[in-house]
């Protein structure tokens, strides 16, 4: 099993910084594929993989260690909801298409309601074991709701955005590509991150000597030597023969 260290997991807070900075300047240049998919893959990274590494780099204890864990767990579900949603309006869609400083706050507010929603459970943690895998597959629920809508709508849903720079995939195959990109986005990752809960809260509740991930087995009370002795199965010792009577008077004893 790979030990996650502080350096490998500053690191890859570091790459996840890095990558986001990446992700958000070439969005905001507006020379980017005029495409849903585009955006479907920008909203995918940056809420999805940059959010959740973007958090290893929290120190285990201090002041830092709570940075972007002070919204409560059920409004933290709501703020990568609302992001994920308000991300792929139409005229959101639009306005990150075009680049500029309102692509940069549309992506900003996307990242920041996604490292509330991981920062809950991300080492270090504010809830872990089952109820961190029922957190995290409860989260993916209404994320996974615009991918749903982009793959099963019968017609162009970015209709004016397709006109104005019509697409050579094809505008329903621009729609339907990028719902399968979000909804498989969400599924692996949501599903990866809650096996790794679950498993852990499995090692937990096993014992450290059971390879076999069996339930933990009890060690048998240390008890003094004495005590084995009066067991049933234990040595025993012979009964000392009687005194005879009359030695017993010569002695003086009755």
């Amino acid at each position: 099993m790979v030990k996650w260290t502080g350096l490998h997991r500053r690191r890859l807070s570091l790459a996840a910084k890095v990558l986001a900075a990446l992700v958000i300047t070439a969005a905001a240049s507006g020379k980017l594929p005029h495409l849903v998919l585009t955006q479907a893959v920008i909203s995918t990274v940056l809420a999805l993989v940059v959010a959740p590494l973007w958090l290893l780099g929290r120190p285990q204890s201090g002041p830092g260690s709570r940075a972007w864990s002070r919204v409560p767990p059920f409004l933290a579900v709501g703020t990568i909801a609302a992001g994920t949603i308000a991300i792929q309006l139409p005229p959101v869609v639009a306005v990150i298409s075009d680049g500029g400083v309102a692509a940069v706050l549309a992506l900003g507010a996307l990242l920041a309601g996604a490292l509330c929603f991981w920062s809950v459970v991300v080492s270090p943690a504010r809830i872990s074991g089952i109820a961190a895998c029922g957190y995290v597959v409860i989260g993916g629920v209404p994320i996974s709701i615009p991918a749903m809508f982009l793959i099963l709508s019968p017609r162009d849903i970015y209709g004016a955005f397709h006109a104005a720079a019509p697409p050579g995939i094809g505008a329903m195959n621009d729609q339907v590509f990028a719902g399968f990109v979000l909804f498989a986005g969400v599924k692996i990752t949501i599903w990866t991150i809650a096996s790794i809960a679950f498993f852990a809260a499995a090692r937990e509740s096993a014992s450290p000597d059971d390879d076999e991930g069996g339930l933990p087995v009890t060690a048998p009370p240390t008890v003094p030597g004495w005590v084995l002795a009066l067991a049933t199965d234990g040595p025993t010792a012979d009964e000392p023969a009687p005194a005879p009577v009359r030695a017993k008077e010569a002695a003086g004893t009755p």
